[in-house]
């Protein structure tokens, strides 16, 4: 097994300059960007510019056991390069370079000033433009990618998805939540069902806002072809736990906001039935799965756990009724 390639800066720096990005004479410059639970990233900087590095880890870094496959990193590259061809305005990094012995690639720098979505999310900053670009490069990736039976045999990745978003997330959530073994394996059964190309992570950590105000989207490592309604499920469920945890009607806005532009503009809208099970799954999986919200404390866990219970249970497929039973948790009280 290859090392990681922060322990090996001479690969780091031939990867950049197998690349062509630099000079074999150039001093080149790293620190870590973290990566999260499944990569290793870093950024690289000389004197042509600045590139970012990553790798992807065996073990992902999280509390309980979760290995994947690390070839998952190039089915990421290309998806990036389907998402800066086919939706408008190039929202993804451009790749590079890849490693197929260090499971690695080199991207395009965002530039320094960016932010996460994320960040603007918990600081209180909701910016609808922002959303609303969200949902658009969504649903044209979606809509894009519909039926398209060479990227489906191009991302034929069932493994990778059941690794990285089915096991960890569904699969054993419904192993602590035996009550709704039912439901949760029928909202696993659909969710295989395969319509069109889904990042997978589309979560707003993966949603970067650029100093001259581009949206991208990275963090693709889970792509492949399956149920879109997963895609717009995670990121809406994002929305809902922030609104519990910073106590405020605002991120619901922004859900609705969110989960309307996206159908609206959407190819195919018999799936949003789908999609809203398939949101109040991922609103228990993001509490009693293998990879939790690291923000929320004891009690709001305990209340998206009896909300989202409630709504798997009954097999909800209302976004509105969704909307409404996260809108009567006591502690969000107060519109802003």
């Amino acid at each position: 097994m290859a090392q990681g390639i922060e322990a090996d800066q001479e690969s780091l720096v031939s990867l950049v300059r197998r690349a062509g990005l630099c000079r074999v004479t150039d001093n080149l410059k790293v620190e870590s960007l973290g990566g999260g639970v499944s990569c290793t990233v870093l950024l690289v900087r000389g004197k042509e510019g600045a590139w970012v590095v990553k790798q992807a880890l065996p073990q992902l870094r999280v509390k309980d056991e979760w290995m994947a496959d690390r070839g998952r990193i190039f089915a990421e590259c290309s998806c990036l390069r389907i998402i800066r061809d086919r939706v408008t305005n190039h929202p993804a990094p451009e790749v590079f370079f890849e490693d197929r012995d260090l499971f690695a690639c080199v991207l395009e720098y965002a530039g320094d000033g960016y932010h996460t979505w994320k960040q603007d999310l918990l600081s209180g900053l909701v910016d609808q433009k922002v959303t609303q670009r969200v949902a658009d490069i969504l649903a044209e990736f979606h809509s894009r990618t519909l039926d398209d039976q060479e990227l489906r045999g191009k991302f034929e990745y069932d493994s990778n998805f059941n690794q990285l978003r089915l096991d960890p997330y569904l699969v054993t959530t419904t192993r602590r939540n035996p009550e709704i073994e039912t439901q949760m394996t029928e909202i696993i059964s659909f969710l295989s069902k395969k319509y069109c190309l889904v990042h997978g992570d589309f979560s707003p950590k993966n949603i970067l806002v650029l100093p001259d105000g581009r949206v991208w989207v990275i963090d693709c490592e889970v792509a492949h072809y399956g149920n879109p309604a997963f895609d717009i499920a995670f990121c809406t469920n994002h929305l809902l736990l922030k609104s519990i945890h910073t106590r405020t009607r605002a991120h619901l806005k922004e859900a609705s906001t969110l989960w309307s532009s996206y159908w609206s503009k959407m190819a195919t809208k018999e799936l949003e039935g789908e999609a809203v099970r398939t949101t109040a799954a991922l609103m228990l999986a993001r509490i009693d799965g293998k990879s939790p919200v690291e923000y929320l404390d004891e009690g709001e866990r305990s209340t998206v756990r009896e909300v989202s219970r409630d709504l798997v249970r009954r097999r909800e497929e209302d976004f509105t009724a969704l909307l409404d039973a996260v809108k009567a948790v006591p502690e969000i009280g107060r519109d802003s």
